[in-house]
């Protein structure tokens, strides 16, 4: 067997050249300057990696790897490397339903939060309304906690579209907070009667590393509009979610943003408590790091104490405290077909662009956790960018923060832990924990952005849960 024969064998099933140099126990040096041709090795070197690689194929072949093998069978190769747009949330459900569906625990604990989302809701639940809603993260995980979203307000037009296919009974109140009179909420008080939480996420890309974090970005001005809307709204709570960083960006004149938020909202009669997290503590399978304030009206004498933490790594903590193991990004996505760059499957979220062969060939060797730029070889690496651009993710850990901009290739932290591509939508939104009957709708990069955008449902359950126990009970 020539060398090239082995290093196709490896390709197909997608062995790293560093798994065959542990197995056979050469270099991965030397096992790479074999494959590019620059040294020929004997007939017994390939006699040792050819066993090597025949013993790493049985294990996968007897393993849970060979979910690969058994689904690659049911993808096939794209065209333009886009699939149709899907314009309604009957066409997707439609879609959605001829889709081969694999035992997956963690898919049927998503089906169950969006049964109880969509469950009809009593006259007297608890209603909310939901500022800069975007396609509803939060509001999936309050309506699963038995609230009555009965109002919303988002500026972007195609987030509408996705909140409104899901949310059909929620009133678009307004696109733009900047907009919104005192006359408009006194009719809202009318048309609803009164409102128990406030809930959202001012944009957060102005304080975020990968925005300007420029102190008079618009947006970082915008939870003034927000407090005023509570102000006048008069809930007995509301919650305002952003990212970490949040917490240490400063004003043009030197105050810290948050400082401001609190006085903002105090002066509109709320005491607040914030917390700093990462909701991969609380079940949700990603690494996702924000700053949640929540606020209760002053004539309430009950304080807000955040839920505890729930999941964690740590073999001796989980044993010695009774938490639970981190939602790995395996656990999340055991059920989906295995996919390579421009593959398809039957599931209209579960599809892989096309990628240039370049940035294949610089990937395809790359071990999960490990990135491009750590290739031996120079002429692997690519010329530009950080070590955590063009790298894997781990399949046995939560995956790194889903961004607007998950399908990038040269992201970072995008790349499969096996297969040689970016994420699919499908993929971010199970990281996101979003139920797959949750419809999105419209233009692929308009959906990334939403999926970006979006709180969590399992973690915004989570809140709405202890806001309804704390807060709002009697």
């Amino acid at each position: 067997m020539e060398y090239t024969a082995i290093r196709e064998k490896r390709l197909e099933y997608n062995i790293s050249q560093t798994k065959i140099a542990e197995a056979s126990g050469f270099s991965k040096a030397t096992i790479s300057s074999w494959e590019l041709g620059k040294v020929v090795p004997s007939i017994e070197d390939i006699k040792i990696v050819r066993n090597a690689l025949s013993a790493l194929i049985h294990d996968i072949d007897d393993g849970l790897s060979d979910v690969r093998k058994k689904r690659i069978t049911k993808s096939n190769t794209t065209k333009k490397g886009l699939p149709k747009v899907i314009k309604s949330s009957d066409e997707y459900h439609k879609l959605l339903k001829v889709t081969n569906r694999q035992d997956c625990a963690y898919r049927d604990t998503l089906t169950d939060l969006y049964k109880r989302a969509m469950k009809a809701k009593p006259k007297d639940s608890p209603k909310a309304i939901a500022l800069f809603s975007g396609c509803g993260g939060l509001s999936l995980g309050f309506a699963a906690a038995g609230f009555n979203l009965v109002g919303h307000v988002e500026i972007e037009e195609s987030a509408n579209r996705i909140y409104d296919s899901n949310f059909v009974n929620s009133k678009l109140l307004e696109t733009d907070v900047c907009n919104i009179t005192a006359e408009q909420i006194q009719e809202w008080k009318k048309e609803f009667g009164d409102i128990d939480a406030v809930i959202g996420g001012p944009p957060c890309q102005g304080f975020s590393l990968a925005g300007k974090r420029d102190p008079d970005d618009m947006r970082n001005q915008l939870f003034k509009y927000y407090s005023n809307i509570v102000s006048l709204v008069h809930p007995k709570a509301f919650v305002f979610e952003n990212v970490r960083l949040l917490t240490s960006m400063k004003t043009s004149d030197g105050r810290l943003f948050i400082d401001c938020i609190f006085d903002s909202f105090s002066k509109a009669g709320y005491h607040l408590v914030k917390r700093e997290l990462n909701m991969a503590d609380y079940g949700v399978p990603q690494s996702r790091e924000r700053v949640v304030i929540v606020g209760v009206r002053n004539d309430i004498d009950k304080d807000f104490d955040f839920p505890k933490v729930t999941h964690q790594t740590d073999t001796d903590v989980r044993s010695n405290f009774g938490f639970q193991k981190q939602i790995s990004f395996r656990e999340a996505t055991t059920d989906l077909d295995f996919l390579e760059s421009g593959e398809v499957s039957a599931d209209p979220l579960h599809w892989s662009i096309v990628h240039p062969e370049h940035v294949i060939c610089w990937l395809k060797d790359v071990p999960e956790g490990c990135s491009a730029h750590d290739n031996e070889n120079p002429d692997l690496r690519p010329p530009s960018g950080f070590n955590t651009t063009y790298k894997r993710i781990k399949w046995d850990e939560p995956c790194s923060t889903i961004t607007t901009n998950f399908s990038m290739i040269s992201g970072c932290r995008n790349v499969h832990p096996a297969a040689t591509r970016s994420l699919t939508i499908r993929e971010a939104v199970r990281a996101q924990s979003f139920p797959d009957e949750f419809a999105f709708i419209g233009k692929w990069g308009d959906i990334r952005k939403a999926i970006g955008n979006a709180v969590p449902p399992v973690f915004a359950e989570i809140i709405a849960e202890n806001i309804k126990s704390q807060i709002l009970s009697k």
